[in-house]
């Protein structure tokens, strides 16, 4: 009667997995994959791998105290990260998910896993999630990933790197073309193991190296990438291992995490990416040598980059309709109370998310019920019901979480690292200074979370950005001791320290408010309309849905060109906006022309888009030096932003400002008055009097919107 049963599942498993698989106890396995391919049923899994506890040595032949390599804080962290996004934003199954961290993951480990876990077990429609966190190396001309078991390139006997042609060759044999493959490592060491507050996650190299390749059938060599790889660095960028407000992670595995958490069948490949490395180039290592278009180019793997370009995540990811802030991960008690992770919010807003914030809980039908935020500690906290008890569903692993009133505390500050280039008699005195400051605290470089860094160049003391990039203005003379150096440093800490109050009110993925901003650059003489960017509000109702978010052009713009910003209101009440510029001089300022009758004293009508400047407004919104990297942040409210238009009256009124932007004397101020004015304003009365905490600022995302963009001044 034709072929045998068993012979006819042994023949599909060996189209499948390959003839090396082939034992008499995978005949059930077998039955399993076949019927499932005959099915059509695509399964899920991932192998995910971090590594922290490498036996890192520094090099003692240097006079650099971080040369070499070191132990990393943030990989661990990454798999959890990763894993908590794969089980509850796309579906995938907690048996389907292999991990190895730290000691597990050696070379041996690292590739039976992908054979037995992948190779064996995947089926062409099936999809696979590959990440791998740790140091990366460069060998000759060849990257490598750096095994836990592996050693320095001077003891080769030691050395047990991955090259990339290796790990392509281990992915091409997976049957599935749906491969996400993620590299949180970097290639480039650039003679030394720390920059800034930041550990690289790159080990010494060394350039004669030659691998030893035995090419056989099951493991070619000069493979084209498999599925798509994305990845924290290529080339001479740098992969920093980061130190945020309770946690560490790979600065690029939180941002690709916190963006997949909050898209949308709609979001497209290069959107998603283009915001991820803005936040990276913003927050972390700046890279004047290459822009985003080239950063996105490198990350996504250039062999694919045209074809996926336009592609959307939802081609191999399946995304939910709507965006998440977080997830229940494990209800407690009696289920009125739960466990949170709170990977979905940008890590600028998560490091001062405070008890006291409020979050709905999201079902099939919408909003189910409320939470508030008891506690946090890096991306997990602890909730408990706010609504009626006897009205809800009670808490289960698996509901998604979107932001209803965000808690700020009255008692943020600025933190500053000292940086290691410091002496010990510098690092006191600087932690002694700092400590007399309001608001500030100094702390250890690569150790704790901060904001900005104190340090030396060229026998000045000045500030730094976290990534050791130099604030223009902030170095003082030769000879300046350091608490002199502090104190003359102060106005640019308190600007600081206002950027980061302005920043914590971002929330494009959370806000309801329908309206969307397109930010533009009018370029050269001929005056060319050029779109910098567009962002919506990612759930208001009323803004069309055809309208995706963008980013068009990331080159510097030149001084002299000018800048445009269009605001839309889709709604039926009016909204009132600021917009506020901090420059490469952490100096913060805000356009001149909101004010009658340019642009009506900031108020988007119903239904109406404004546009600032005016466009028959006398000033413009010229570009201005200094060069470098400017940040915007567009403030829009449903009520008026009184005591913030009050402080800016006499500023604005005096000012002589030819560019159409005025420098705000007081920052720190007009920050305060920003998060009061948007205290509150207009609470729903359903959140009754559990909303009051005395020491917060509560801000309500149906009542305000704060989107971010930025460009470079060349």
């Amino acid at each position: 009667m034709g072929i045998a049963r068993r012979q006819f599942l042994q023949a599909g498993l060996t189209s499948l997995i390959g003839w090396q698989f082939m034992t008499s106890d995978r005949v059930a396995f077998a039955a399993e994959q076949f019927a499932r391919q005959a099915s059509g049923t695509q399964r899920k899994r991932a192998l995910l791998i971090g590594i922290n506890q490498y036996d890192a040595k520094e090099d003692n032949n240097s006079q650099n105290p971080v040369s070499g390599w070191l132990p990393l804080h943030g990989c661990v962290n990454d798999v959890e990260l990763q894993k908590e996004l794969l089980i509850y934003r796309f579906g995938f199954t907690p048996q389907d998910i292999v991990t190895l961290t730290d000691r597990e993951a050696t070379r041996t480990n690292i590739a039976n896993a992908i054979t037995e876990h992948l190779v064996a077990q995947t089926l062409p429609d099936d999809l696979v999630i590959v990440h791998f966190s740790g140091h990366g190396s460069r060998l000759g001309s060849y990257n490598t990933l750096v095994p836990v078991d592996s050693g320095l390139p001077q003891n080769l006997e030691n050395l047990r790197d991955i090259t990339e042609q290796e790990w392509q060759g281990w992915l091409q044999a997976i049957a599935t073309d749906q491969i996400l493959n993620v590299i949180d490592a970097g290639f480039y060491y650039p003679n030394m193991s720390a920059i800034g507050n930041f550990r690289l996650r790159s080990r010494v190299g060394l350039k004669s190296w030659q691998p030893v390749i035995e090419p056989t059938d099951n493991q070619p060599i000069n493979l084209k990438p498999h599925g798509t790889t994305l990845r924290a660095a290529s080339g001479d960028m740098l992969c920093a291992d980061a130190q945020w407000s309770g946690f560490s992670s790979g600065a690029f595995t939180y941002a690709l995490v916190q963006q997949l958490w909050q898209i949308t069948p709609a979001s497209t490949i290069y959107v998603v990416m283009s915001d991820l490395v803005t936040t990276l180039d913003r927050r972390v290592l700046h890279n004047d040598n290459l822009s985003i278009d080239k950063q996105v180019a490198n990350i996504v793997d250039a062999a694919k980059q045209k074809a996926i370009a336009t592609d959307t995540f939802a081609n191999m990811l399946p995304i939910p309709d709507f965006g998440s802030d977080g997830v229940i991960t494990n209800s407690t008690g009696d289920r009125y109370a739960a466990d949170v992770h709170l990977a979905g919010l940008p890590i600028a807003v998560l490091s001062n998310y405070a008890a006291g914030t409020i979050l709905n809980v999201m079902g099939a039908a919408g909003v189910s019920g409320t939470v508030q935020l008891k506690s946090r500690n890096g991306f997990n906290g602890k909730v408990e019901i706010l609504s009626d008890r006897s009205s809800i569903p009670k808490l289960e692993a698996g509901q998604l979480l979107q932001e209803a009133m965000r808690a700020i505390l009255h008692n943020v500050k600025l933190a500053i690292a000292l940086d290691i280039g410091l002496s010990k008699i510098e690092r006191i005195d600087a932690t002694s200074a700092f400590s007399t400051l309001p608001n500030m605290f100094g702390v250890n470089a690569n150790e704790q979370c901060a904001d900005c860094l104190f340090g030396v160049q060229s026998v000045s003391y000045g500030l730094f950005t976290v990534g050791h990039t130099p604030i223009l203005g902030s170095f003082g003379s030769v000879g300046e001791s350091v608490g002199v150096a502090i104190k003359r440093l102060q106005p640019f800490l308190e600007n600081l320290f206002a950027a980061k109050l302005i920043g914590t009110t971002e929330n494009q993925a959370s806000t309801h408010l329908d309206t969307r901003v397109t930010f533009k650059a009018i370029i050269g003489v001929d005056e060319r309309s050029v779109t910098m960017a567009s962002k919506s509000a990612a759930r208001a109702r009323l803004v069309p849905k055809n309208t995706a978010n963008n980013t068009v052009r990331t080159k510097p713009i030149n001084i002299g060109d000018r800048l445009e910003v269009q605001i839309e209101n889709f709604s039926e009440y009016p909204l009132h906006t600021r917009i506020f510029c901090i420059d490469s001089r952490s100096k913060i300022l805000t356009p001149n022309f909101i004010a009658t009758p340019y642009a009506s004293d900031g108020i988007i009508p119903p239904l109406e888009t404004l546009t600032i400047p005016y466009p028959k407004a006398p000033l413009k919104w010229a570009v201005s030096a200094p060069k470098g990297m400017v940040d915007i942040y567009v403030v829009i409210s449903r009520s008026p932003l009184l005591q913030v238009t009050k402080i800016l009256e006499a500023p604005q009124r005096q000012s002589l400002s030819l560019n159409g932007l005025i420098s705000i004397p007081n920052p720190l101020q007009v920050a305060q008055a920003l998060l009061a004015d948007l205290d509150r304003t207009g609470k729903p009365s359903d959140f009754g009097n559990a909303a009051n905490v005395s020491d917060t600022w509560m801000l309500d995302v149906q009542q305000w919107a704060t989107f971010s963009f930025n460009y470079e001044v060349a």
